[in-house]
């Protein structure tokens, strides 16, 4: 979903406060990030990987209501794999780059973040610390509760604040979303978790270095006990 309607769509007032926060936001990331992260290829890597990917995708969605696009997100498996800062300032360079090139509007820039990248991901993190709590922590936990069911209601949970915010600030009425737009974004939630969870899975098992918040110790992935 990319939140890029026409320039004047959004009121003023929801294009300051949403811009003002996602600054905020990636201010306080630059300030507290590990840049020594960016040294290490098990870092790097995958990010120039994920990369490509939320620079890609976006120009693969489709959509009825222009402005109001379909794809899949990857803010949860991003969220997982390197953390919220670095899925906030990955996807802030890719979605700024994409505008730069045309594909949506800068007053749009604040609201998109918010909603399609910061809100997912900070829901990602949060079921898994719930699902940490609360579940066993072994591989099934983690990559099909966590990875598949996590990200599937994140996408829920991203479409129905959406669709809250074109209510309130985009000047669009209930019948028209509820007919146009949220059926379609509902659908997203089994891609979103499918993806989420089928890559979860190859990583673990292949390349766990790359799973920022999967350790083998705490997953009991190091074999038994001897």
């Amino acid at each position: 979903m990319l939140l890029h309607l026409a320039p004047g769509t959004w009121s003023l007032s929801w294009i300051l406060a949403a811009t003002a926060c996602v600054l905020g936001l990636i201010i306080g990331s630059l300030a507290t990030l590990n840049y020594r992260r960016l040294a290490d290829s098990n870092d790097a890597l995958p990010l120039g990987l994920m990369g490509l990917g939320l620079l890609s995708l976006p120009h693969l969605s489709g959509g009825i209501v222009e402005g109001l696009a379909f794809y899949p997100l990857l803010s949860a498996l991003s969220a997982l794999m390197f953390g919220f800062r670095f899925t906030l300032l990955l996807s802030a360079t890719c979605q700024a780059i994409n505008v730069g090139a045309g594909l949506g509007h800068w007053d749009s820039f604040g609201p998109s973040m918010l909603v399609s990248v910061a809100l997912p991901a900070a829901w990602a993190l949060g079921f898994l610390a719930a699902a940490q709590r609360w579940w066993p922590c072994n591989f099934f936990v983690y990559v099909w509760i966590n990875g598949f069911f996590g990200a599937a209601i994140g996408t829920v949970l991203c479409h129905l604040v959406a669709v809250v915010s074109l209510i309130a600030f985009g000047g669009y009425e209930w019948t028209y979303l509820s007919r146009y737009f949220l059926p379609f974004g509902l659908m997203m939630t089994f891609p979103e978790g499918f993806i989420t969870g089928a890559f979860l899975t190859m990583l673990v098992l292949y390349r766990p270095d790359w799973v920022y918040t999967f350790r083998d110790s705490v997953y009991q992935m190091d074999g038994p006990p001897k």
